[in-house]
């Protein structure tokens, strides 16, 4: 089990924070049902209004620089080579057709990531203790790409699932 959701893909350029301000402000418009769903479902996700908090951190301390935002029970960080996206729900709410949340989970992970990116490509992960820490702190510290990232969760965590269903006997999805 674990406590949140990660998903993980490629940064394929860089954004202002007005920019990404407006893409997830088109992203909450376009899926604005599934986010009202998961508020009024979900364990977690609190006031849905598509307004989010964005913020350039620059470096400091030895620390890279980054974007980061959170709103309508989500969170995004702009690293350099990848773009990281949480949610505070639980993992199995995206295969447990008990939570009632999972499909509406997964499609604003997908409109979020393809608002970013021309490609379909998604690792989504099983965040908390541990199983997503050490992709994400390659993310950040190390700059690491998409590729590397999907090798290290391979070796970390298995072979990926395929579908939502999979996920139920393995703790991390990946779209290539």
């Amino acid at each position: 089990m674990s406590s949140h959701i990660d998903c993980v893909i490629p940064k394929e350029k860089d954004y202002s924070v007005s920019e990404i301000k407006e893409k997830l402000k088109n992203v909450f418009l376009r899926r604005e049902a599934d986010f009202k769903h998961i508020e009024r479902y979900g364990k977690n996700t609190q006031h849905t209004n598509g307004e989010w908090w964005v913020k350039y951190i620059p470096s400091k301390n030895n620390e890279p620089e980054y974007i980061t935002g959170e709103g309508d029970g989500f969170s995004i960080n702009f690293y350099k080579k990848t773009i990281h996206i949480s949610n505070p729900e639980r993992f199995s709410s995206l295969y447990d057709t008990d939570h009632g949340i999972s499909q509406s989970l997964f499609r604003i992970l997908t409109e979020i990531s393809n608002e970013f990116q021309s490609t379909d490509k998604i690792l989504i992960g099983a965040g908390g203790f541990g199983a997503t820490d050490p992709i994400l702190d390659m993310a950040y510290y190390d700059g690491a790409d998409f590729e590397l990232i999907c090798e290290k969760m391979m070796e970390l965590n298995g072979i990926p699932a395929n579908s939502l269903t999979e996920l139920k006997d393995k703790s991390w999805y990946l779209k290539k």
